[in-house]
Parts: structure tokens; sequence; C-alpha cells
């Protein structure tokens, strides 16, 4: 049987506090006795059935998820938590709470929980747990060269976020696998880690970090674009654009109109090619794994 959802467990918690409170307002003054015993079982529902932390726990999950999609609008393809959106408070928070009384409607427990600082504070919260992920440092690797072929397999500690590098033999074009549920976790903190929460950590400069952190341990290797998933463009873009030669990128509009294949390019095509750094905005902390994964 599947645990209810926080909607159900207020709904179900509400209705029998209703039906309480009912019992008690049936009861009639000549019935002191039934009257009496009812509302005893009201109050000790009050003390103890948790219908308010129910409805705070349901009123702080509507708030968010209308953060959420208040911020989806906003900034469409954009992580839900990016710290950006804190930029754009107090005007998210406002539509998130005025989102969150229309659905729950004239409910006068809910309604005074559903406010727009509670919704500011949630959105600080939620920031707050994403940086903590973010700003870590460490990235665990792997580095293994078998009849030639070098492997370099990077991972983000916090986040789990993950990629494999690999250098063919007589290529100089290397090959990058950045699925994290089709890559064994290296980190020895959380071995089974099966990354599949990485959909939570996309855009927030962890796999920047990532790329560069594996290119750095494969100098000699370029590193063409390949199939590139929506959530990897921006970043193969941001890299191209800072280093051109080494890396391909989503799309680029100084080598489509020069007709430029990357290739098949010289460093020298890329002599004029503008560049916007792109260096991590987390220094990144190395720290070599010994394993004996096969990759």
């Amino acid at each position: 049987m599947r645990p209810l959802s926080l909607d159900q467990q207020y709904a179900r918690l509400a209705a029998a506090r209703r039906s309480a409170e009912r019992a008690v307002d049936e009861g009639r003054w000549w019935q002191r006795r039934r009257r009496r015993d009812a509302l005893a079982r009201l109050r000790r529902r009050e003390e103890s059935d948790g219908l308010d932390a129910a409805a705070a726990d349901w009123a702080r999950q509507l708030l968010a998820d209308e953060i959420t999609n208040a911020w989806a609008r906003r900034a469409r393809g954009a992580n839900h938590r990016d710290p950006r959106l804190l930029e754009h408070l107090p005007g998210l928070a406002e539509e998130a709470s005025a989102d969150a009384i229309e659905q729950v409607g004239p409910d006068p427990r809910l309604l005074p929980l559903l406010t727009v600082d509670a919704a500011i504070a949630i959105a600080h919260e939620q920031v707050a747990q994403i940086r903590a992920v973010v700003d870590d440092p460490t990235i665990h690797f792997t580095r293994t060269t078998i009849d030639d072929k070098l492997t370099v397999v990077v991972q983000h500690a916090a986040s789990g976020l993950r990629a494999r590098f690999t250098g063919h033999p007589g290529s100089s074009a290397g090959v990058v696998m950045s699925k994290p549920w089709d890559i064994p976790s290296i980190n020895p903190d959380d071995p089974h880690d099966g990354g599949y929460d990485w959909e939570r950590f996309t855009g927030l400069g962890i796999g920047r970090r990532l790329y560069l952190a594996a290119a750095d341990l494969a100098p000699q290797l370029r590193w063409p674009r390949g199939l590139v998933s929506t959530y990897a463009e921006p970043l193969r873009d941001r890299l191209h654009a800072a280093d051109p030669f080494r890396w391909d990128g989503a799309s680029c509009h100084w080598c489509q109109t020069r007709g430029i294949l990357w290739s098949d390019a010289a460093k020298s095509d890329y002599y004029d090619h503008p560049v916007a750094p792109a260096p991590p905005a987390v220094a990144p902390q190395l720290i070599e794994v010994d394993t004996r994964i096969a990759y």
C-alpha cells in the first residue's frame, strides 16, 4: 500500500477533525453526558491527531511547488533551485502565495500559512540546500590506460554527477559519456549511488567543473560534440567559446558563417575566434580514487 501524500494526509486528518466537531455540535443541551463525551474526544484529537503539523507540511509543499512553477515561467529550462531565483523575490513569492491560496480555497487552517513571507523563507532555504551541494569542491577521479586507450572518470562527490572521458588509440578526438546512471559510482563514501538524482543538479556549473577537470587529465585530446542532450548544449557552447579548438560546441554562429568543420579544423582556423573564458565558479579539489571497477 502506497503511503499517503501530504495533501492526502492533511485531508484525512481534517475530515476526522470535522467529524469530531460535528459530534459536539449535534449534541443537544439535554444530552449533556453525550455532548460532554464528544467534547472530550474532540479535545483529545486536537492534542494528538497531528492536524496542525500536517497542515504546515502541506502548506510548505504547496508553496515550494508554486515557487518552482513561478520560476519556471520566468526562466524556462533553469534549475528549479537556481540561486538566481532569489533576485526575483518577492515577486516569485507573491505569485506562489496567490497560486497556492487559489488551490486550497477558503480553508481557514491553511490560508494563514500561505503567506508571501513564508514563500520567501522557503525559497531561501531551497537555494541554501542546493548551494551547499554546488559549492562542494570535491571531485573524485580515476585515470587508466589499457591498450593505449585512455579512460578518465570524474565524479562530483556531493551531487553524484559524473562523466566518462575516453581517448582511442590513433585519434586525437575523445568521447564523452555523461549519463550518471550508466557510470558506476567511484565515490568511496557512496559507492552505491545510482546517479538517478542528476536532474536536480543540472545547469548549476557542476558539469563544467567536471568537463574541465577531466580535460586537464587528458591534455592531448580534443572533444567533439557527439550526441548532446538539451541539458548539455549550453555547457558545450560555453566550453567552445572558451577554447574553440579543443571543444566542439552545440552551435556556434562564428564557425557556421565561416564554414569551419570542427573535426577537420586546425588551431590556426580559430585565430580570430572570439574567446569568452569559462573557468569553474568553484575551484575543484581533485582526489584520485584507487578502484578496480572496470569501465
